[in-house]
C-alpha cells in the first residue's frame, strides 16, 4: 500500500477532532456581520404603537386639563347626589381615553342608560351614559325604596323615564359649573335610550375623548362615562390646557360668576305658610272637640296675618280668595 492510502485510511485524534471544531466556529465568528443594536424596549425604553391613519387630535395637556375638569365634576356631582337622593353618594374620576366614536359605543353594555346632551355654545351633540345598575338604585331610592337594583332584565316604565331625564338634568348642572372656567355652557338633555347602539352623534371613526367615572352609592360601585367628538371641543382646544385652567381658577370671582351663583340660589325651594292663629285647650276642652265645635283664635277678624318663611315671620298680609284658592295679600314686608 502506497503512502497515500494510509493517509487516507489513517483516523483523526480526539485532539485533533476538536481543533478542525474550533478552527471551524473561529472561521463562522470572523465572517458573521455585527451584531444589530437592541430594539428600544430591551434598553429600557417604553414604545408606544401609533396609527398614522387615526393621529391623535388631543395632545397630552388637553387631557391633563380634561382630567382636571373631571375631578371639579366628580366632586360637584357628589354634593348634588347626596342632597338628591338622601344618602352618601361618592364620585371618582377614573379614566381619560381618547378613542373612536364606535369604539367607546361598543365598549358600552347594552342595555345601559344614554343620554345625548347639547353643549351650546359648543357644535354637535355628546353622549353621557350611566350604567344600568346604578340607575336602577337610584330609581328605586326615588320612589321610596332602599336603592336596590334588579337583576332581572325588564323595560322601563314612562315614570321611570321621566326620572331618568331628571337625573340626567342634575348631571348637567355639575357639568355646566365644573366647565366654567373654559366655557359658559348652557347644556341641554334628550330622553334617554336604553340601546347605545342606536345612538349617532357623530362619525364611526370620528376620534372622540371618553371620560370615565366610578360611582358609590348605597353599597355598590357601578361606572358613569362622557364621550366628546373632537369637533364638539375644537373651538376651546386653545384655552383647554392646564395653565390656563389654574389661572383661571386662582382669579376672583367676577360679576357673571356672582350672577350665576345668585341665579342658582333662586331655584332652591323654600316652606311659605300664613298662621291664621293659634288657641290654647285644656286636656278636657281638647277631648271635647267634635265635629262644628268653634274655636276662637288670638287674631282678629280684621288683623294681619303673620307669614312665615321657613322658621321665620317675614311677612304681615290679609287672607283671602283668588279664584277658587284661597290667598294672602302681603301687606308689610318685615326687616330681618
Amino acid at each position: 500500500m502506497t503512502p497515500a492510502g494510509m493517509a487516507q485510511d489513517r483516523k483523526l485524534s480526539q485532539r485533533e477532532i476538536e481543533a478542525l471544531i474550533d478552527r471551524f466556529f473561529t472561521h463562522e465568528r470572523l465572517n458573521t456581520p455585527a451584531a444589530t443594536p437592541a430594539p428600544w424596549a430591551a434598553r429600557g425604553k417604553s414604545v408606544k404603537v401609533y396609527d398614522f391613519r387615526r393621529p391623535d387630535k388631543f395632545s397630552k395637556d388637553h387631557l391633563r386639563a380634561l382630567r382636571i375638569i373631571n375631578g371639579s365634576f366628580a366632586r360637584l356631582l357628589s354634593s348634588s347626589l347626596t342632597t338628591y337622593l338622601r344618602t352618601a353618594v361618592q364620585v371618582k374620576p377614573a379614566a381619560v381615553e381618547q378613542v373612536t366614536y364606535d369604539e367607546y359605543i361598543k365598549s358600552l353594555s347594552s342595555p345601559t342608560v344614554t343620554y345625548v346632551v347639547g353643549l351650546a355654545p359648543l357644535p354637535g351633540q355628546t353622549v353621557m351614559e350611566m350604567n344600568l345598575p346604578v340607575a336602577q338604585a337610584v330609581l328605586d331610592r326615588l320612589l321610596g325604596g332602599t336603592g336596590v337594583f334588579s337583576t332581572r332584565p325588564r323595560d322601563m316604565t314612562e315614570i321611570e323615564l321621566a326620572l331618568l331625564a331628571k337625573v340626567g338634568t342634575l348631571l348637567l348642572t355639575g357639568l355646566r359649573e365644573a366647565w366654567t372656567n373654559v366655557v359658559r355652557l348652557q347644556p341641554t338633555i334628550q330622553e334617554p335610550v336604553l340601546t347605545p347602539e342606536f345612538v349617532h352623534v357623530t362619525l364611526p371613526g370620528e376620534t372622540t375623548v371618553a371620560m370615565r367615572f366610578e360611582i358609590s352609592l348605597l353599597g355598590m360601585t357601578g361606572g358613569l362615562s362622557l364621550c366628546i367628538p373632537h369637533p364638539v371641543l375644537q373651538p376651546v382646544l386653545e384655552t383647554l390646557t392646564s395653565q390656563v385652567w389654574v389661572t383661571s381658577t386662582a382669579r376672583l370671582d367676577d360679576e357673571e360668576d356672582r350672577h350665576s351663583a345668585q341665579e342658582q340660589l333662586t331655584q332652591v325651594d323654600l316652606p311659605v305658610t300664613a298662621l291664621l292663629g293659634r288657641a290654647t285647650l285644656t286636656l278636657r276642652e281638647l277631648l271635647a272637640l267634635s265635629d262644628g265645635t268653634i274655636l276662637k283664635l288670638d287674631t282678629s277678624a280684621n288683623g294681619a296675618l303673620p307669614v312665615k318663611v321657613g322658621d321665620h315671620v317675614k311677612f304681615h298680609g290679609r287672607p283671602g280668595v283668588n279664584g277658587k284658592n284661597i290667598a294672602i295679600k302681603i301687606e308689610r314686608i318685615l326687616s330681618s
